[in-house]
């Protein structure tokens, strides 16, 4: 069984600034909130994320493909 105690709050404010850096770190720790979980996402952003991706040499091969179409568009 726990016993429980009632602190002022401007007490407990003065008790902490007088905590060492360790123990205030110490106590931040523990007072942060635990891993928070990351948003689910949906099955295709999911998908999305894990698919295949451009290579920088594909991409440069793209880009002078489209360059050299261009031109012979204007061309005509």
């Amino acid at each position: 069984m726990k016993a429980k105690t009632h602190i002022p709050f401007q007490e407990l404010v003065t008790i902490v600034k007088q905590l060492s850096p360790t123990q205030k770190a110490r106590l931040q720790k523990e007072l942060a909130p635990e891993n928070t979980p990351e948003p689910k996402r949906s099955r295709l952003t999911q998908l999305l994320l894990k698919g295949p991706v451009f290579s920088d040499e594909q991409i440069k091969t793209i880009e002078e493909t489209r360059k050299s179409i261009n031109q012979w568009r204007r061309k005509s």
